[in-house]
Order: C-alpha cells, then sequence, then structure tokens
C-alpha cells in the first residue's frame, strides 16, 4: 500500500463524515445515542466542516513528493492515534458515546495500524532485496593471442 492510496481513502472518508456531519448531525448524533442540545448540533456542524476540509486538504495533497508525503503520514499517524484515544475516553469515562462508539474505535485503529505500518514496517524501496552485479564479458583488444 502508498502513501497515495491510503491518502485517498482517508480524505473519502473523511468528506464523508463531514457532509453527512454538517447535513444531519442529529442523525449522527443519534446513532451515538449522545444528547442533542442546540449547542451539541452547532458544535456537530463545525466538526463535519472540520472533517470536510480535512479531506479536500488530503485529497490536494495526494500528488506531493514523497518526502513530504511522509511528514503528512506522521501528521495523520498523530490524528488517528488521538482519535482513537478520544474516542475510548468518550465510551467508558465521560459516557458520551452511549452506543455503537466501537465504529470510531475501529476506524481510527485500523487508520492507525496502516500508517504506523507504513511510515515504520514497509520495506523502503532501497531496502530491496540487492541485486548481484551483472558478470561483463570480457573482451580483450589484443588479436585473440596471436603473435605478430
Amino acid at each position: 500500500m502508498s502513501y497515495r492510496s491510503m491518502f485517498t481513502v482517508n480524505a473519502v472518508i473523511l468528506a464523508i463524515f463531514g457532509v453527512v456531519f454538517m447535513i444531519m448531525p442529529e442523525f449522527v448524533l443519534a446513532q451515538f445515542k449522545s444528547e442533542v442540545y442546540v449547542a451539541t448540533l452547532f458544535v456537530a456542524r463545525f466538526m463535519g466542516g472540520a472533517l470536510l476540509l480535512g479531506g479536500l486538504l488530503l485529497w490536494f495533497l495526494l500528488d506531493i513528493p514523497a518526502k513530504k508525503q511522509k511528514i503528512v503520514a506522521f501528521l495523520l499517524l498523530a490524528y488517528s492515534a488521538g482519535g482513537f484515544v478520544m474516542s475510548l475516553l468518550g465510551m467508558t469515562s465521560i459516557g458520551v458515546l452511549r452506543a455503537n462508539g466501537w465504529v470510531l474505535l475501529v476506524i481510527f485503529g485500523l487508520f492507525s495500524l496502516v500508517y504506523a505500518y507504513l511510515l515504520f514496517l514497509q520495506p523502503k524501496p532501497s531496502e530491496a532485496k540487492p541485486r548481484a552485479p551483472r558478470k561483463v564479458k570480457e573482451t580483450s583488444s589484443t588479436n585473440s593471442g596471436q603473435s605478430i
């Protein structure tokens, strides 16, 4: 898997969640059995805008050089790990996510694992199996051992 394909998947998922949060925040909050207040709806719409912005930003970063893709991948790893921790807190100690919080844990956990793999475990192109040097046929510039 490459950074480009992972950015594409991440961008699409962020954009979809962002649009859904902006258009139907009551529906999304009801899926998590969270309280629905006017302030909660307002914040959910802002969060949807931020998610949509993140998705669009990732979409436009698809064609950056590989060195810069690695930097973005580090940022996305930190974002995914932080989202995993916050979802876990939201489910356990705070109690905001009363149902279906496992969906967020799975999404953030998978993204964290894949970005960690891409950054730390994926073999680098230079670490690929080294090729043996080609044997070059030696040709002599002499007259094949003939004496003059």
